[in-house]
């Protein structure tokens, strides 16, 4: 059965604040992301994809929480499950877990767990092998302090991980060896410390040669007093005794402490190894899959320059592709109507700088469209609808906001404006 897997990093500075929020919505390269894929990731919270350390900061003071110097503002949780929880398609390509039960079940486990508002991102990935969620918690006690070691601490930790894998029991996951020695490391390292506790224990078992006792007979002088004698030879016999009973006790719970340990390398070298296998094998599936879709992909090119009807398969997946961009171009679009949207050029100005989107205008008809760079995807703005509603009432709306806040400022202004006397 696929392991549930939940992990936690704490965000300490801004600089670590603003590296994640550059990584997790691939403002830099990652090597290990799939650009074709990237279109399938989502965010479910912070859709304009603001700096983490600035929306945790934001929410702790919303909360009037105090501030150390050193407090830790955020901490990013991930969950996903071990490569063989994701199964494929039969042609072999991965699923597109947008809007899976899935998906909801760890947005909702995240919002019950910590508290919707304080959870501040939350990001599925899927444009790495295995698909998973990167969230941003603000770690705020019940009574309102700000507090890491209170939220996240070994005890609470290990409640997280059986609530998490509990509500993924209806996905066919489990929880890992609660109390495991097994930790997220390289392989190398768990070899590296079993050869070590073998080569250690092999000393510590070694046989050790007996050490003789001896007791010399009574001086002239111990004749007088046998007693005393005699007390005296069983107490350094005693201490002889004690301090090899001692000596063999250290060398007994060192070697019972090291065939612990050897014995928590083994199930983590099993577990690894059987991950390891499994991802091993989903790479050779993924390989296959590129493979085959690069062949689909020069037909499909060879066809369209021919001039003639693509596959339906192909018509069908580029209708997908296009229907979740114009999903993430209307939230884009309803983030920039937030702006102060006075006139038409001003919205002109927002659209503009949408990230991974162009904006040019018709010179003929004077018709707005927007297209994503990284697929090509291009909609006019009439057939957008942000917020649900059509883009002419979208605007209408923006600028009636702006108008509000205009003329309440302005009132503010002829309200304070007077001269002390």
């Amino acid at each position: 059965m696929p392991y549930a897997i939940c992990r936690v990093a704490k965000i300490k500075t801004a600089q670590a604040g603003a590296a994640k929020t550059a990584h997790n919505y691939r403002q830099r390269e990652t090597p290990n992301a799939d650009t074709e894929r990237k279109p399938l990731n989502r965010e479910y919270i912070n859709t304009a994809e603001r700096n983490y350390w600035e929306l945790a900061t934001e929410r702790i003071a919303e909360a009037g929480a105090k501030v150390r110097h050193d407090s830790v503002r955020g901490v990013e949780v991930l969950l996903t499950a071990s490569p063989e929880a994701f199964k494929r398609q039969e042609d072999g390509s991965p699923h597109d877990w947008h809007g899976s039960q899935w998906a909801e079940a760890n947005i909702a486990f995240l919002k019950d767990k910590f508290g919707e508002q304080n959870v501040v991102s939350c990001t599925l990935h899927q444009d790495e092998l295995t698909p998973h969620f990167h969230a941003v918690v603000v770690p705020l006690t019940a009574d309102g302090r700000l507090s890491a070691k209170d939220v996240f601490n070994p005890k609470t930790l290990r409640v997280l991980q059986t609530e998490y894998a509990e509500a993924m029991k209806p996905f066919g996951m489990e929880r890992g060896v609660e109390h495991s020695r097994a930790k997220h490391e390289v392989m190398r390292h768990v070899y590296g410390a079993q050869e070590r506790s073998r080569g250690e224990l092999a000393t510590l078992t070694r046989p050790e040669p007996a050490t003789r006792l001896r007791i010399e007979g009574p001086s002239g002088l111990d004749l007088v007093n046998l007693s005393k004698w005699r007390t005296e030879q069983e107490a350094r016999l005693n201490a002889e005794l004690a301090r090899q009973l001692a000596a063999a006790n250290e060398r007994a719970s060192k070697a019972a402490s090291i065939a612990q340990d050897s014995a928590g390398a083994k199930d983590r070298e099993k577990t690894l190894a059987r991950q390891l296998a499994s991802v091993e094998g989903t790479k050779t599936k993924e390989i296959g899959r590129r493979e085959s879709f690069e062949g689909g992909f020069k037909r499909a090119a060879v066809l369209a320059v021919q001039g003639e009807t693509l596959p339906a398969k192909v018509l069908e997946y580029g209708r997908q592709i296009r229907s979740s961009m114009q999903a993430e171009a209307e939230k884009h679009v309803q983030q920039a109507l937030k702006a102060p949207i006075r006139q038409a050029g001003d919205l002109t100005e927002q659209l503009k700088k949408l990230p991974g989107y162009t904006y040019r205008e018709d010179a003929a008809t004077k018709q707005g469209e927007l297209r994503h760079t990284a697929t090509g995807s291009r909609f006019e703005l009439a057939e957008l609808k942000p917020g649900g509603v059509s883009m002419k009432e979208a605007y209408d709306q923006a600028v009636q906001r702006s108008a509000q806040r205009d003329q309440a400022q302005t009132k503010g202004q002829s309200q304070g404006g007077g001269m002390s006397m």
